[in-house]
């Protein structure tokens, strides 16, 4: 059975458990922050893509070639 204190060590993150404070507190959190919002503008690109895709699809089904109505 493992100790509370290991158990603790296991979960907690490093910047928890290296007590930052300040300047390197604020540094990691602008970093956290940066990457999320460059996720999820990569995100947001390939969803828009998809549904241009899925509007233009949609738009040319009916125009297939030798089809005449």
């Amino acid at each position: 059975m493992m100790s509370t204190l290991l158990l603790e060590n296991i979960l907690a993150c490093p910047m928890c458990m290296s007590g930052a404070e300040g300047k390197s507190l604020l540094a990691a959190n602008s970093a956290i922050g940066v990457m999320l919002v460059f996720l999820f503008t990569i995100l947001g690109s390939f969803i828009t893509f998809i549904i241009y895709l899925a509007r233009r699809s949609r738009k040319f089904a009916g125009e297939l070639p030798g089809e005449e109505n």
